[in-house]
């Protein structure tokens, strides 16, 4: 039953992909000083392909098309967050406020993802409180260093979101006498 009406296209590769692209943006930033908007702009570009290819992957696998009432109901519920996101950025890097922006993005994918979750798989509410709360922080104490304050928050996360995803779909199987009883 929940299959019918929750979207269930969600890839653990998607989430380790989204975080090893932010570690890759955080390197850049650190190393080479790259421009700050250009750069996350582009992590989140290469995040959103990756994880539409990823989608399209599994509902392939599954026998279902990619853009499915779900899909839809997922990407509407998604969208308040992105273009408070989008507007926010605007208006703070037009100010120069640089340094709030990363806190500013960790609260709206966390909104985003709670949104989401009520027609997803339950974990995504788990990612949505995480980023709510890391964005917070962010906020209060904002790091005056976007790559590392970035790396511990897209990055990490992403990384633990799509590792556990992935481990639940993909459980280890005994097959080794030395593990069996």
């Amino acid at each position: 039953m929940e299959r019918s009406t929750r979207y269930t296209n969600l890839s653990g590769h998607a989430g380790i992909a989204a975080g090893l692209l932010t570690l890759l943006g955080s390197i850049l930033r650190h190393w080479y000083h790259t421009p700050f908007l250009p750069t996350w702009l582009g992590v989140l570009f290469a995040a959103c392909v990756a994880n539409v290819l990823f989608a399209a992957g599994m509902a392939r696998a599954n026998g279902e098309p990619l853009w499915t009432r779900q899909a839809q109901t997922v990407l509407l519920s998604l969208t308040p967050a992105f273009v408070a996101g989008l507007v926010l950025t605007a208006v703070l890097a037009r100010m120069g406020l640089y340094l709030l922006l990363p806190g500013v993005w960790m609260l709206l994918w966390g909104v985003g993802a709670l949104g989401m979750s009520f027609f997803t798989l339950r974990i995504i509410s788990l990612l949505g409180v995480a980023f709510m709360v890391v964005g917070t922080m962010a906020l209060f104490a904002p790091f005056s260093n976007d790559a590392l304050s970035m790396a511990l928050s897209f990055g990490a996360i992403h990384l633990v979101y799509g590792g556990v995803l992935f481990a639940a779909r993909h459980p280890i199987r005994q097959s080794s006498p030395v593990l069996q009883d």
